[in-house]
Order: structure tokens, then sequence, then C-alpha cells
């Protein structure tokens, strides 16, 4: 129901802030937030409906929206254990922890087991891996577009990329779309 919230923060409590919108107060509950009182802000917002709760998740990014989604989704990971996660860091920490195996990272938040740090890395690591790479190509063929390459040029040489920059990716495209 809700994408995003906008307003001013009201207060802060330990792990959440209240968001003034509209003469309504919503507490929000919010990994990292390093904003004041009285600042505006934007949440993008993650709903959690059970008979009992409505509780509210706000994130700085859709990005980290997109975590928290793909966290929760692992059964044994709840919202609050999900939120604690996000906590320890940044989303990019997060996802090379998540793809270098380190289970020593996870199972250092608390209430983090090794069972659940072992399922985390089995059931995200490859799913962000193929996500960072379809981003990383769509960046490359943004910039490739930009310079007048079609998609149908395209579409033979970005699974062949390499490089680690965007740099690096552009050129490497370049060279081989110059041997076509």
């Amino acid at each position: 129901m809700f994408a995003f919230l906008e307003g001013i923060v009201a207060y802060s409590e330990e792990d959440a802030i209240v968001l003034a919108v509209g003469g309504v107060g919503y507490r929000i509950a919010t990994p990292r937030f390093g904003g004041k009182l009285g600042d505006t802000v934007r949440l993008h917002i993650a709903e959690i409906i059970r008979e009992d709760k409505f509780d509210l998740y706000g994130f700085a990014s859709r990005d980290d929206l997109h975590m928290f989604h793909k966290l929760i989704g692992i059964d044994g990971v709840g919202p609050k254990s999900a939120l604690k996660i996000m906590s320890s860091g940044s989303v990019d920490d997060l996802r090379r922890n998540i793809h270098a195996g380190d289970i020593g990272f996870l199972t250092a938040i608390s209430g983090v087991g090794k069972k659940t740090a072992q399922k985390i890395i089995l059931e995200l690591k490859g799913v962000l891996v193929t996500e960072e790479q379809h981003s990383a190509n769509s960046d490359v063929e943004g910039a490739l577009q930009s310079l007048g390459y079609s998609r149908g040029d395209l579409e033979h040489v970005l699974p062949y990329v390499v490089g680690e920059t965007l740099e690096e990716k552009v050129k490497s495209a370049l060279q081989m779309l110059g041997r076509r």
C-alpha cells in the first residue's frame, strides 16, 4: 500500500523513528538512521501486516528495501532479524560478505545463529551475484547506447564483457564490437 513516506522526523527511538506526515505520526522501524529531529526525510516502506500487528519498516533507498525483502523471504528470517542484519553495515557490505560466504560476519549479529547464517548465504549468494551482474551490464549497455550502439549489437557482446570498473567494461565491449 505505501511505496514511501516523506515527512519530518518528530522523534527517534532506539530502533525506529516517528515520521510526521500530514499531521499523522508514523512509527517506522529503520536500520542505520543517521538523521536528526526536524529533518525532512523520505523512506521507502515495507509493510508487515499480521493478525495482531501492522508494522512499517523504512529504508533510505529502494536497494535497501529490496535487500530487506530478500532477507525476510528466507525461512527463519523475520523482519526484526532482517533489520538487525541490515543495521550491521551497508547493503554493499552485506552483499560482499554473503558472496564471500562469510558466516562469521552474519553470526556476529545478535540473534543470527550458524544455521540461519548458512541459510542466508545459500539462498542469496547466487541471487545477489546475478543481480549485480545484471546491474553492471545495464550500466555498460546504457553507456554504449549513448555512443550509438543498438541493443541488437550489444546482446552478442555483453555476456563476454570483462573488467572491474565501468570504464574497463566499456573498453572491453568496444574492443569486441570493433572486431565484429
